[in-house]
């Protein structure tokens, strides 16, 4: 049999080695295209929930489906779980994430060269080579939180591992006109405090009582607040604070920070009550933040309120729940008592130092409380309700009496009762847990890509 000629072997060797490359190398293109696309669909990366305003959309935008689409869908899925991993190697991301090491540090190698990501050591106590050390570069962007109050405005700064870096409080000014001008003021100053320029800003998160309408663009039902309603609003805190400008009502933010850093964590079924100034519900169903239909879900202030206890009360009756049950509804019951205070601090004082009328006017306060939550729990059927809010913060002088009042009106098991954990800084907590995807997707955008 003739033999080929020697230079005709190698080239048809030299055609099979390229071919069986480019087998090799479309193979593994596809591997991990399944791979990212399972993890998506395990991990919920970049679909939300549909009609679910909790989560920002992180759908992709429109690339061509070819390498390049791999790589950032790669990188942004490793940086996910590198956000829980920190600080982590290239093989334990491998691990992790299904996808091979070569690919997880060409990955890494390339976010650091965009500042998302950063080395901070090597692993000590291998025996050989120590892998590096990397974790998700903190100052890529920052979340900037507002918590507008009745009577303080609260503002944090938070980096993109959701760490608050910066934290200022100032009283509510009592005119209107000065509102937005203390709140930029005091953003300002808190990012002055963590020496980070504005443009690294990526989302601010400002809650607030009240509820957008996104018909009119304008808040309602915000009566707390001096002309907080008004037309030009929004248009205003945009222009000031610019247009990644996020509203929120802050009883909903508030029940985020409890469901992500307080008594509701792993709880999938709670109601969080804050009794202070004003007085509202945030509503967690099935682990996730519910808002109804347009948005008015859990504003309990405009209940009607409970009877007066002998029926025939000469007093005129409160326009609602929020009037009898918040903090002017507990001074008008004091008032109505003989006691001469201005505060619903200084009743709660009162009853906890033994004072009769301060005792009568928490006993009061104590129906109020129960009348709303027996309105609330047969519908929503939550496993626990949490108490926030300046009043509510002060439940366990409360709690003995609502449990037997609605002991006496509902003939079903009662769920659990706690009192808030976060303190005074539920709504900024919630504020950062709503806007850092936000913010982080942003991150990713700015430098090119389209998680």
């Amino acid at each position: 049999m003739r033999r080929m000629p020697r230079s005709r072997r190698c080239r048809t060797r030299v055609r099979a080695g390229l071919r069986r490359r480019w087998e090799r190398m479309i193979g593994k293109i596809l591997y991990e295209y399944k791979s990212l696309s399972k993890f998506r669909r395990a991990h919920d990366v970049s679909r939300p929930r549909m009609n679910d305003p909790s989560k920002p959309d992180l759908r992709p935008a429109t690339v061509t489906r070819g390498p390049a689409f791999v790589r950032q869908g790669n990188e942004w899925a490793i940086y996910r779980h590198l956000l829980s991993l920190a600080p982590a190697s290239s093989p334990q991301l491998a691990q992790s994430t299904g996808l091979s090491k070569v690919t997880v540090t060409a990955a890494l190698g390339n976010m650091e060269r965009l500042g998302l990501v950063e080395q901070t050591g090597v692993r000590a106590g291998n025996a050989g080579r120590s892998p590096r050390l990397y974790a998700p570069r903190a100052r890529a962007g920052f979340v900037v939180a507002v918590d507008v109050g009745a009577e303080w405005i609260r503002v944090a700064v938070a980096d993109l591992t959701a760490s608050i870096v910066a934290r200022v409080e100032r009283r509510t000014p009592a005119r209107a006109a000065q509102l937005v001008d203390k709140i930029v003021e005091l953003v300002e100053s808190a990012l002055a405090e963590t020496g980070a320029p504005r443009h690294d800003v990526l989302v601010t998160v400002l809650g607030s009582p009240g509820v957008l309408d996104a018909a009119s663009n304008r808040l309602r039902l915000a009566p707390n607040l001096p002309n907080w309603e008004r037309s030009d609003l929004i248009g205003s805190l945009r222009e000031a604070l610019g247009a990644d400008l996020v509203f929120e009502n802050d009883i909903n933010l508030a029940t985020l920070g409890e469901q992500t850093h307080g008594v509701g964590r792993e709880v999938q079924n709670f109601v969080f009550m804050s009794v202070g100034t004003g007085i509202g519900l945030g509503i967690v169903a099935n682990g996730r933040l519910y808002r109804g239909a347009r948005g008015f879900a859990g504003e309990i202030a405009i209940m009607p309120p409970a009877r007066p206890r002998d029926g025939r009360s000469n007093d005129p009756t409160p326009a609602n729940f929020e009037a009898s049950a918040a903090a002017k509804g507990i001074v008008a019951s004091a008032h109505a008592l003989g006691l001469t205070v201005d505060t619903a601090e200084a009743v709660f004082a009162g009853a906890k130092a033994g004072d009769a009328k301060a005792l009568a006017c928490v006993a009061e306060e104590a129906r109020q409380i129960a009348w709303g939550l027996a309105s609330i729990i047969p519908v929503l059927d939550p496993a626990l309700v949490v108490f926030g809010g300046g009043i509510g913060r002060s439940a366990s002088l409360l709690l003995p009496a609502v449990q037997d009042h609605l002991t006496q009106w509902l003939p079903i098991e009662l769920p659990r009762f706690a009192v808030s954990t976060t303190g005074t800084d539920a709504v900024l907590l919630g504020a950062i847990v709503h806007g850092i995807e936000r913010a982080r997707t942003k991150a990713f955008e700015r430098v090119g890509y389209a998680p």
